[in-house]
């Protein structure tokens, strides 16, 4: 607004200076600050007892949220079981059993000791094998390399012609065959760190289409957003968390076919790799951000014990051997919903169905995933908990209960992640509305003239509904209904600024 159109307005009286709020300070509520979304505590309880316990052990022990160790450690549980399982909803709707997992929280926060400490047995147990494997891998290796000498030998002798040429080229082709039929050990591998996505197609190809990529730096985000703008090809991680089919065709390089490929995500990162995502139109219109589940972690730096108690031996004793159970399963097959469990998935689905009309417009692309999400949620804690083969045993209610407990904490950590990312343009509207207001530092002013006042950024009155209603929600604001700005004109709202977020 420029300074003639301010001074009109102060001459009008549309707005009472804040010199007089005095004595109406008491009737108001210090308000949110934007950006600061209540989001709630990990239900860490909702977990299988030995990574509950190790959840909150750890936490405590590093002075992190729960919430940072409860999501990546779900993370885990993904990385035990995506190989192994899927999960049926419906018969024309499956998920698998792979998550995109990310913890986010300022710097200082210790996030390299908890995704360490979580992911410890992952990387024992991913030693433990290749150790075991490595002659296995050593023999089928050289077998590979005899059987090519031997193919390009015979090649050799059948091409010169000559009286052995009709046997050779008999044994060259047997010898192809075999080839086409060889089946390639590589060294066994869990976990990758920050990779490109070339490099990472390549190993999920050699890991049977499944890996997880744990990172305390999240480069990922940055490499994505980088890509991106460059127009490159990202499918490896929209299709590695749907398990569609990857198929790769390189010049002068074997062909990548992933037929059912698995991948999960561990990440910590800081909150300023996630701010301005959204303004990415590509990252967004592929529906890469709303595959994350996300945890806003409150920090607790200022507040921290400074000898805390370590976690306890039988509880990470416990945890090693519960993770290590889970990685040497040897069931796989289709996880099922009992009668009563899939009762609460519709329920739940409704749910959030509702509140994606309303809420969560903002975030669709999220929501609209939130109740698979859930399901794969439920899947690997009935996976790990259990008597029986999992695939055999349907999921109790007890189960989908717990992952609906999940569910509604993530989802209130993914608005906080949105809000961050830049992705309601409502709530960056209500900021603008916010900035008019604070230069004008008046105590009231009608609707009408706050438009007037703000009609650089908004066109039409009616584009002021939804961010009034998001500063009222916030505490900056009140909105009385009826106000008329002089005799003979149509009536306006009345807005009434909180001093204490003027600081009055």
């Amino acid at each position: 607004m420029d300074r003639q159109s301010f001074e009109a307005l102060m001459e009008s009286g549309a707005f009472v200076s804040s010199d007089i709020f005095g004595p109406e300070n008491h009737e108001w509520e210090k308000p949110i600050p934007f950006n600061e979304t209540d989001t709630p505590p990990f239900p860490s309880e909702s977990l299988p007892g030995p990574l509950a316990a190790f959840v909150e052990s750890l936490s405590e022990s590093t002075q992190t949220p729960e919430e940072m160790a409860g999501i990546l450690s779900l993370g885990v549980l993904a990385t035990a079981f995506q190989s192994k399982f899927m999960v049926e909803i419906t018969p024309d709707w499956r998920e698998p059993l792979c998550l995109y997992c990310v913890a986010v929280a300022p710097p200082g926060e210790r996030k390299s000791a908890v995704i360490s400490a979580l992911t410890k047995p992952l990387y024992e147990y991913e030693a433990d094998r290749r150790k075991q494997e490595a002659v296995e891998v050593a023999q089928n290796q050289t077998e590979r390399a005899v059987l090519e000498k031997a193919l390009d030998s015979a090649k050799n002798m059948a091409a010169r012609g000559g009286e052995y040429s009709a046997e050779k080229r008999e044994e060259a082709l047997e010898i192809a065959a075999q080839l086409a039929q060889f089946e390639d050990k590589q060294p066994f591998r869990l976990i990758v760190d920050d990779t490109t996505p070339e490099k990472l197609v390549d190993v999920m190809d050699a890991q049977m289409g499944c890996i997880t990529v744990c990172s305390a730096e999240g480069g990922l985000f940055d490499t994505l957003r980088g890509r991106y703008e460059r127009n490159a090809n990202f499918d490896i991680y929209l299709k590695g968390h749907a398990g569609d089919p990857i198929v790769i065709d390189r010049i002068s390089r074997k062909t990548n076919s992933i037929p059912n490929p698995r991948l999960t995500m561990m990440l910590t990162i800081q909150p300023q790799v996630l701010s301005g995502l959204m303004s990415n139109a590509t990252l967004r219109g592929r529906g890469l951000c709303g595959r994350f589940l996300y945890a806003i972690c409150r920090s607790k730096v200022g507040h921290r014990e400074i000898s805390p108690p370590p976690i306890p031996e039988s509880v990470r004793s416990e945890y090693s051997s519960f993770v290590r159970n889970t990685l040497s399963m040897q069931w796989n097959g289709m996880i099922h919903l009992s009668q009563d469990a899939d009762v609460i998935r519709k329920e739940y689905q409704a749910s959030v169905e509702k509140r994606l009309g309303n809420e969560w417009e903002g975030m669709r692309d999220w929501a609209g995933k939130l109740t698979g999400a859930m399901v794969r949620i439920a899947a690997l804690i009935h996976a790990a908990e259990v008597q029986g083969n999992p695939a055999e045993i349907p999921i109790s209610p007890e189960v989908m209960h717990n992952a609906t407990d999940i569910a509604e904490c993530l989802s209130a950590h993914a608005v906080a992640a949105y809000q961050i990312m830049g992705a309601d343009a409502n709530a960056d509207m209500a900021k603008y509305i916010w900035r008019q207001l604070t230069k004008m530092n008046c105590q009231k002013i009608s609707k009408r003239d706050l438009f007037r006042a703000a009609r650089g950024q908004i066109k039409k009155i009616e584009e002021m509904e939804a961010p009034l209603h998001i500063l009222e929600e916030f505490g900056y604001i009140r909105v009385d209904n009826i106000h008329r700005d002089g005799p003979g004109r149509k009536a306006s709202p009345l807005i009434s600024v909180n001093p204490l977020a003027l600081g009055n």
